[in-house]
């Protein structure tokens, strides 16, 4: 059972952030915090002591406050980012398996999922929630920039193998675009559909509305093309091609192209 609890704190045109607390000692993480002033405001309305920073990755959007709030809070006293992923203020490096704790009784075990930039790490809390930066987003996945498609795919898999109840917690709100690009990837897919329904209905955290975080794993595995590259359907969208990192290619792609028509 998880000891913690997580807040959600929008940040930017599309972000989040995450105000992670420990139950028993109040002392809390906080993930990508770019609006140092939203995510003090979080805490302090929560009764909760920042200690830790965790970062998934270095771009500015997820890590550009973390040295103005280690500056900002002297309870902070540990940074982490992904190995050699050149995150700001980093003090701890953090690489695949990599444990730790959050106050008392939250423990963190590190993911390493390079693609979207070289050192990109996810974060596993209390065997309950996947903090997923810019690899998973709902119904969807990071650009691969400098990255491959076999690092995206393998990067996939190691999400997908977690507990299918898993909470996923994503980096940007894009889910209602997510789900219109997966419902043209796979036409057929009534979870799908319905998802991109009840999207649409939730809205933006970031503009008044209930926003669409937390996902499941359960849920990425019905609702994501990414993640159902094995699927026939999304075999179908692909061509018939054999090879599952170029399947996730041509999915990538497919969304990119279809991105710049929408």
């Amino acid at each position: 059972m998880s000891n913690c609890t997580v807040i959600p704190v929008p940040a930017l045109q599309d972000n989040y952030m995450y105000l992670i607390i420990d139950n028993d000692s109040k002392k809390a993480a906080v993930i990508d915090p770019v609006d140092v002033d939203a995510i003090q405001k979080a805490a302090h309305d929560n009764h909760a002591t920042i200690t830790t920073i965790l970062t998934t990755h270095n771009h500015w959007d997820h890590s550009g406050g973390n040295i103005k709030l280690v500056k900002t809070l002297s309870t902070i006293d540990r940074v982490y980012g992904g190995v050699g992923d050149g995150v700001p203020g980093c003090t701890h490096e953090v690489g695949e398996g990599d444990t730790f704790t959050i106050g008392n009784s939250t423990h963190v075990k590190v993911l390493f999922t390079p693609c979207h930039t070289p050192g990109h790490v996810c974060y596993y809390i209390d065997n309950a929630h996947v903090f997923t930066g810019d690899t998973m987003f709902i119904s969807g996945c990071g650009n691969f920039n400098t990255g491959t498609p076999r690092q995206m795919t393998e990067a996939f898999d190691k999400l997908l193998g977690l507990p299918d109840d898993t909470n996923v917690w994503v980096g940007h709100e894009y889910t209602a675009k997510n789900c219109a690009f997966a419902c043209f990837c796979e036409p057929n897919n009534q979870d799908l559909k319905g998802r991109q329904k009840w999207a649409e209905g939730q809205g933006s955290l970031h503009n008044g509305g209930k926003g669409t975080v937390p996902s499941t794993i359960k849920m990425e595995k019905k609702c994501n093309p990414f993640a159902r590259i094995d699927e026939l359907s999304v075999m179908e969208f692909c061509g018939q091609c054999e090879d599952r990192n170029e399947r996730m290619r041509l999915v990538r792609k497919g969304k990119d192209d279809w991105g710049r028509r929408a």
